[in-house]
């Protein structure tokens, strides 16, 4: 009898083990159903967003005609020049077409950018915006500054350079001073832009009349700048994804 007894618990046991154990193999079927459902349907949002955002540049993860549409919406062209060569008018900007910058710097010296040049906060233009406008930028081609410039003596420029207190503000290779003067090389703005912003400057700088630097001296700053090597190529793991 007591054989009896303890075999009718053993199976109750069982029995009892057995269905908890259905019950929790149930829920983590349903709890796995739903993470796959839940999977999917990120994927095909993903999906369907990229569809809608178009083409991609093989440069950067951002979208060539979104970012033309928004370099124009935005008034860029009014003093960086339709192309991104650099403005000639009376607010100068510098050439950022194809950026000089790699895109993180790109995106700080919008966010925080040298004056007379107004800053452009998240709100006012996203990353994703402006990852947007960078690839418009970096798929236009150099501007021919090199044909239009007068033959200038790199030597005499950078001994000009040095001599007129330029890297004081530019840094020694015209890479732009933390807080001071913008970045002038490599792949300086087109020649006229750059000799109206030294007679004429719309910032702090002060202006250099022929008197102070003559032409001459000022095509050879020019060919000193230009001789001045392009930094490496930015690495692409720090592109937005």
């Amino acid at each position: 009898m007591k054989n009896f007894l303890a075999s009718r618990r053993s199976e109750g046991t069982n029995e009892k083990t057995g269905g908890r154990l259905s019950s929790r193999l149930r829920v983590m079927g349903s709890l796995t159903a739903l993470a796959s459902i839940a999977i999917a349907a990120v994927l095909t949002v993903g999906y369907s967003n990229a569809k809608a955002q178009g083409p991609r540049s093989n440069n950067s993860t951002g979208n060539i005609q979104n970012g033309k549409r928004i370099f124009a919406g935005q008034n860029c062209t009014q003093c960086h020049g339709s192309q991104g060569q650099g403005g000639s008018a009376q607010v100068a900007g510098p050439r950022i077409g194809p950026p000089r910058l790699a895109l993180p710097m790109f995106m700080s010296s919008v966010r925080e950018p040298m004056k007379p040049m107004p800053p452009y906060s998240a709100k006012a233009i996203s990353d994703a915006e402006l990852a947007d406008v960078y690839a418009y930028l970096s798929s236009l081609p150099p501007a021919p500054a090199a044909e239009t410039a007068p033959p200038g003596n790199a030597e005499n420029g950078k001994r000009v350079y040095i001599a007129d207190g330029c890297y004081e503000c530019h840094d020694r290779e015209g890479q732009g001073g933390a807080g001071t003067g913008p970045r002038l090389a490599p792949n300086p703005i087109a020649f006229a832009a750059f000799t109206h912003q030294l007679r004429s400057p719309v910032n702090e700088m002060p202006p250099y009349t022929s008197k102070v630097l003559p032409d001459k001296e000022l095509a050879d700053i020019y060919a000193f700048l230009q001789a001045i090597p392009k930094p490496p190529s930015p690495d692409n793991t720090l592109l937005p994804q």
